[in-house]
């Protein structure tokens, strides 16, 4: 069965933006019923997510404060991808800015859309191997509580503890980590 485009965009409202978000609220015709429906959706950069190893087993991981859930979460570094910038530079920028570490030897594993209804946004998953210790540099908006260093092992029992809700940590655990041994 071929699925072709069933919605025409009748009208595209612009109802908010910021430097992270844009938000719309469009009138949108769904041409196989006629039905006529308003729909929100958003724009936001591209996020990268890197899953930094010290060696095959150990990874470096950081623990971040939350605002809309009001807790901090166990995570891997992760970042927005700036205006005119590379996704590699990207995940090494972030790497340095929230662990302090950085690396040469990153390697992009994936890439994903995490809310394929309401957004066009794609996480970039990488990989940083050969990492060199430096200090974090964090940005001011950010609220890194501490530098976790972990055995894969350690992070799957606390997935499997439910201590892990950070959706782009458990789905590059997923990619990354959970390897038959």
């Amino acid at each position: 069965m071929t699925i072709s485009n069933n919605w025409k965009t009748l009208e595209n409202n612009r109802i908010y933006e910021n430097r992270w978000i844009t938000l719309y609220q469009d009138k949108v015709q769904v041409t196989s019923s006629g039905n006529t429906i308003e729909y929100t959706w958003y724009k936001s950069p591209d996020v990268v997510v890197i899953v930094p190893f010290l060696d095959d087993h150990t990874l470096v991981m950081i623990k971040q404060f939350r605002y809309p859930l009001q807790k901090i979460l166990l995570e891997f570094p992760a970042g927005h991808v700036e205006d005119g910038e590379n996704m590699m530079a990207t995940a090494k920028r972030e790497l340095l800015e929230e662990t302090g570490y950085f690396t040469s030897a990153v390697e992009h594993v994936y890439s994903y859309h995490p809310s394929v209804s309401i957004s066009r946004q794609v996480v970039h998953l990488f990989k940083a191997t050969e990492l060199s210790k430096d200090k974090p540099r964090y940005e001011s908006t950010e609220v890194i509580t501490d530098i976790e260093i972990i055995t894969i092992h350690q992070l799957k029992n606390l997935i499997e503890e439910k201590k892990v809700e950070n959706a782009g940590t458990l789905i590059a655990y997923l990619i990354c980590c959970n390897r038959k041994d």
